[in-house]
């Protein structure tokens, strides 16, 4: 699971948001298959899925002079996936 970012929405997007309007917090993650998800979550839950943000990066690998795009986590070194599959 590569979360993508941690926010609050409306139940319902078409009605105008309101001092009744109930909002609750939402997690948008991508599943290890790369397809695009988004999942309600508890209050309490939000800063735990806040600090797991992957970063998507595109980066040049000097070794095989490949671009290859990647979904990293912070303090957390890129590998190039072509190198290590050789």
């Amino acid at each position: 699971m590569y979360v993508k970012g941690v926010s609050w929405t409306t139940n319902n997007s078409k009605k105008k948001s309101n001092e009744h309007t109930k909002r609750y917090p939402v997690v948008y993650y991508y599943d290890e298959g790369g397809n695009f998800h988004s999942k309600r979550i508890k209050r309490y839950e939000m800063p735990w899925y806040k600090m797991q943000i992957c970063k998507q990066k595109s980066l040049f690998c000097t070794t095989c002079e490949k671009k290859f795009t990647i979904l990293i986590k912070k303090n957390e070194k890129p590998e190039c996936p072509n190198c290590l599959e050789s």
